[in-house]
């Protein structure tokens, strides 16, 4: 992609994300987001069939980066990756803490989303080769619970300073560790 595209999904982004904290995607239009992005209705469609296929976007690219995050820690069994990865996710998500409650409050499927991403990336760890019933059902358990906490930081229920979040999510899932 080229600079001009990644600027002008950039424009288009930041312009719907400031709109989308005022009001919600029913009632944005393309001809309010393209005036706030200095763009043309046209160039919009370029890049996006429609608003939704932006905010599709919006979400994507945030799954890809903690699938990114995941894949760069694996193995999660290992106590210094596991260390690293709740380090590398509670900064992301502190980083990205407004989009993140916006998202939530737009889409209820969000969190139930990221909970499918980690369940599926912990599963896949080749350290859970072969697992049981039992161990699928910890691993379900343990990335529940762990999205949870961070749902609750996220929304203030949790008033810790990420370091101290991370550091405490480490020592919880560390006591699932054999």
């Amino acid at each position: 992609m080229d600079r001009r595209t990644i600027k002008t999904r950039t424009a288009i982004k930041s312009a719907f994300l400031a709109i989308l904290k005022e009001k919600s995607i029913n009632k944005i239009t393309i001809s309010e987001l393209s005036e706030k992005a200095n763009i043309g209705r046209g160039t919009f469609y370029l890049h996006y069939h429609d608003l939704y296929d932006l905010y599709e976007s919006i979400e994507q690219d945030l799954y890809a980066k903690l699938v990114e995050i995941f894949d760069e820690f694996s193995p999660y069994i290992l106590s210094e990756n596991l260390v690293a990865l709740t380090n590398e996710i509670t900064a992301y998500i502190d980083k990205k803490r407004e989009l993140f409650l916006l998202l939530m409050g737009v889409n209820g499927n969000v969190l139930h989303k990221i909970k499918e991403i980690f369940n599926e990336k912990v599963l896949q760890d080749e350290c859970y080769a072969e697992i049981s019933a039992y161990e699928q059902l910890e691993a379900l358990f343990i990335v529940s619970g762990t999205i949870g906490i961070l749902e609750e930081w996220l929304q203030s229920g949790l008033d810790m300073p990420v370091a101290q979040l991370s550091s405490t999510l480490h020592e919880l899932l560390m006591k699932f560790n054999p």
